[in-house]
């Protein structure tokens, strides 16, 4: 590979200022499309936990996340720390519920900055599903690494307002030009003199319905907004989870919001708007509540299903 491109990259990472001292510059960044992957097989009734490293000479952007599942049936939660200790789910999450790749990959809310020797946590659980198999996980970390250039003496409104006469430059090999940003793993942008953080409400106990096929079909499920910022809903994830006697089944729910607000008009079948991008975020208030109305159609078979809702977004405040 010819790293002559990249040398001239890191000699442009530094500015002078007037009195002749380094300081890191504010123009342009250059984005180099890097991938980190983690594999793993978890036996059953196992916890175990997985690192990867952030390698290379600058700062490392994550922004997406591919998971395959290759166990029939995949029976696997999964917990993810980032490199300054905070967790992407709140919980141990289903992975089968983030499973994808390609424009179906889990886009982070937020890029997260990975510096040099930062590691990545992986922790991987087949006891709360009872996986009945080894469950092999490959799990790929879509991101670039950011190299910063000298400031061209163009503001940021400047470029923004001229960025549509640029030449489109693809930030990764899903290059659908009509898809969404965030599927490009650029987010919506935060609003001026707000700071977004990303967050996945639910806990796993007080987000979780159950109703039983051939009894009780309705059920009643709350996801509660913390008092301290507001929350911007960016996608819903459910985590279905049957009786081995449940053969079939799918969930309907109208969601709304203690405030009255209703989301659905109707109830919709989550099958469709699970995992999926909003065409525009939901606000929630701070100290409100996402209401689900649910109820079970065509079941088959006996026994209790489970349905878990998590709002996925981001938790917005004042700058």
């Amino acid at each position: 590979m010819d790293t002559s491109k990249f040398q001239m990259i890191r000699q442009a990472d530094r500015v002078l200022s007037a009195c002749g001292r380094p300081i890191v510059p504010v123009g342009s960044v250059v984005y180099i499309p890097k991938s980190f992957l983690i594999q793993a097989v978890i036996p059953t009734t196992q916890n175990q936990t997985f690192f990867k490293e952030i390698t290379g000479d600058t700062t490392w952007v994550w922004r997406s996340i591919s998971v395959a599942l290759s166990a029939t049936p995949p029976a696997v939660s999964a917990m993810v720390m980032l490199p300054d200790g905070k967790l992407i789910f709140s919980s141990l999450l289903d992975l089968s519920i983030i499973a994808g790749y390609g424009s179906n990959r889990y886009v982070l809310n937020l890029e997260i900055d990975c510096p040099p020797g930062s590691k990545i946590q992986l922790t991987l659980d087949s006891n709360i599903l009872q996986a009945s198999a080894m469950q092999p996980v490959s799990m790929l970390c879509g991101g670039a690494y950011a190299y910063f250039l000298k400031d061209s003496g163009y503001s940021t409104q400047c470029i923004e307002k001229t960025a549509a006469e640029m030449p489109r430059v693809f930030a990764g090999p899903n290059q659908n030009i009509l898809a969404p940003c965030w599927f490009q793993g650029e987010g919506p942008r935060t609003p001026n003199g707000f700071q977004d953080d990303a967050f996945v409400y639910g806990n796993g106990t007080s987000n979780v319905a159950t109703v039983t096929v051939g009894g009780q079909l309705t059920a009643k499920t709350a996801i509660q907004i913390d008092n301290d910022n507001d929350f911007h809903v960016r996608r819903f994830l459910f985590d279905v989870i049957p009786a081995a006697g449940v053969t079939a089944g799918s969930f309907m729910a109208r969601i709304r919001l203690g405030s009255g607000y209703s989301f659905t008009d109707d109830y919709v079948n989550l099958n469709l708007i699970g995992s999926s991008p909003l065409a525009k975020g939901l606000d929630v208030q701070r100290g409100d509540q996402i209401l689900f109305d649910l109820v079970l159609v065509d079941g088959a078979g006996s026994g209790a299903i489970s349905i878990a809702c998590y709002a996925d977004g981001v938790k917005r405040r004042v700058a």
